[in-house]
């Protein structure tokens, strides 16, 4: 529940999402999907933060590349509250590392990590060849609203 009082809910089937939203209490619901796969196999790590303040609700996906190493995204729904359809997809760091959870695994990338900042921007992890640790993003250009 964001803190304008609408319900989000996300589903991931395969290599798709579905992001539910209720604004009268959950009796009905409109809803949007993100279909990844024509690019994507395996879906590794998700999340997805909602603010009702801002209008605005983030997806962070970490996916296997249907071509290799998996890739971090991120969509932007700005304006959610009138058009659930995402405006922009942003590709986080090089999308050239192929690393998984669990503690056997020699590269690991355990949990997504996404927060939305007071001002609108999001902090996000995500895990490239550019450093032996997942690091964070934080997104410095914002749209003006």
């Amino acid at each position: 529940i964001d803190s304008s009082g609408i319900i989000h809910c996300v589903k991931n089937t395969g290599t798709s999402f579905t992001h539910y939203m209720s604004n009268d209490g959950a009796v009905n619901w409109s809803n949007y999907t993100y279909e990844l796969s024509d690019q994507a196999t395996q879906i590794e790590e998700w999340e997805f933060q909602a603010n009702g303040e801002l209008d605005l609700f983030v997806l962070n996906v970490r996916y296997q590349s249907s071509t290799g190493p998996d890739v971090d995204t991120i969509y932007h729904v700005r304006g959610y509250s009138e058009d659930m359809s995402p405006d922009t997809l942003t590709y986080i760091g090089q999308g050239d590392l192929d690393s998984t959870s669990g503690a056997g695994n020699d590269i690991r990338f355990d949990f997504a990590s996404l927060a939305i900042l007071n001002d609108g921007g999001v902090i996000v992890a995500y895990h490239d060849s550019t450093d032996p640790d997942p690091l964070f993003a934080v997104e410095m250009m914002m749209p003006e609203y």
